[in-house]
């Protein structure tokens, strides 16, 4: 499809000025908020956090804050940081009930690995086999996710490092446009990717391209994984394309730029929640210790009634769910511990 050649003037097309940096992704839950949470807390004590459904977690102050979310995460900012839970106040069964709940609300939650979970555990896990990056210490460069919506919870914080690093892919657009526009071509016709649990499965290489930027009845939205388009050329003996790799480049250097993201620290209790395809995502290094031991709870959630999106940025989802059914029980569990 051919770029689009228009300045994207949707709120979600936002740089770190004009949304105000962190200040302009945070919301603080109020007290009836909070209060509402304790209320279905109590209500749903009997049920594992996983078996919580959206009827269950039912609550006026809830409902009208979801609704808020939904709203603003698919057709106004695209993402928020909700900070008012703490480890003060409530246990990390708590934080999981609570963050599962208002995933009920906003969609269904979609397999994440080979094992099928649909929660995942963001931490270090030494000697991974599958080698995830989100189960790694390691940085994690701006990228996008499988699914429509996205979420992150912080349980822990590392000792050091670990900062989370968000940018709208909608911005870089912009700034590509402004500056270099013969590089959309490339990034709109994009590359074949090799999803790292890909290599377990029967088919380890894509053989359709995914685009970076695609454009559909007027709407951009954006999906990207480097790592996955460099494994495919790996696997497939070719060197990336000259062109794609310059635009590759230039995309990197505008996502992690302090002019277009924001960039900060998951505190315990914090949810980041996002719209998939038109935020990025990233993650500095960080170290653990005996005490400070970073984990966070992710969510990858299909909706209903959103943006229009190729369908080749939204097969990257089923690939993990024909992974998933190829490969269930395959590899040791123990292998894959916190997954």
């Amino acid at each position: 499809m051919p770029p689009f050649h228009s300045t994207i003037t949707t709120q979600a097309a936002w740089t770190n000025r004009s949304i105000g940096g962190e200040a302009g992704l945070k919301y603080r839950l109020t007290p009836a908020q909070l209060a509402g949470f304790d209320t279905l807390l109590a209500k749903t004590r009997h049920l594992k956090p996983q078996d919580v459904t959206r009827a269950d977690f039912e609550h006026p102050e809830i409902n009208k804050l979801t609704e808020w979310l939904d709203a603003t995460i698919r057709h106004g900012r695209g993402a928020v940081l909700l900070s008012g839970v703490t480890r003060e106040t409530h246990s990390e069964e708590a934080m999981e009930r609570i963050y599962w709940g208002i995933g009920t609300h906003l969609g269904d939650a979609a397999t994440q690995s080979m094992l099928g979970d649909r929660l995942g555990h963001v931490q270090h896990v030494k000697d991974d086999p599958v080698a995830r990056g989100y189960r790694s210490n390691e940085e994690l460069t701006p990228h996008t996710d499988s699914y429509r919506m996205a979420g992150l919870m912080c349980l822990q914080r590392a000792e050091t490092g670990g900062r989370s690093r968000i940018v709208s892919g909608l911005a870089i657009h912009n700034a590509i446009l402004a500056t270099r526009p013969e590089l959309l071509e490339p990034l709109y016709e994009g590359y074949y990717y090799a999803i790292a649990e890909a290599r377990f499965s029967a088919q380890p290489v894509t053989d359709f391209k995914i685009p970076v930027f695609c454009r559909i009845d007027g709407i951009v939205s954006c999906g990207y994984s480097r790592q996955f388009i460099e494994r495919a050329a790996e696997l497939r003996g070719e060197p990336l394309p000259a062109k794609l790799v310059e635009a590759l480049d230039y995309f990197d250097t505008l996502a992690e730029s302090d002019e277009l993201s924001i960039q900060f620290m998951l505190q315990p209790g914090d949810m980041l929640l996002w719209h998939n395809f038109q935020m990025l995502h990233a993650r500095e290094a960080y170290q653990d210790s005996p005490l400070h031991t970073r984990h966070l709870l992710r969510l990858w959630l299909r909706i209903e009634n959103d943006r229009p999106i190729a369908g080749e940025i939204l097969e990257r989802a089923n690939i993990y769910e024909r992974i998933y059914r190829e490969r269930s029980g395959r590899v040791p569990v123990s292998a894959l511990a916190g997954a």
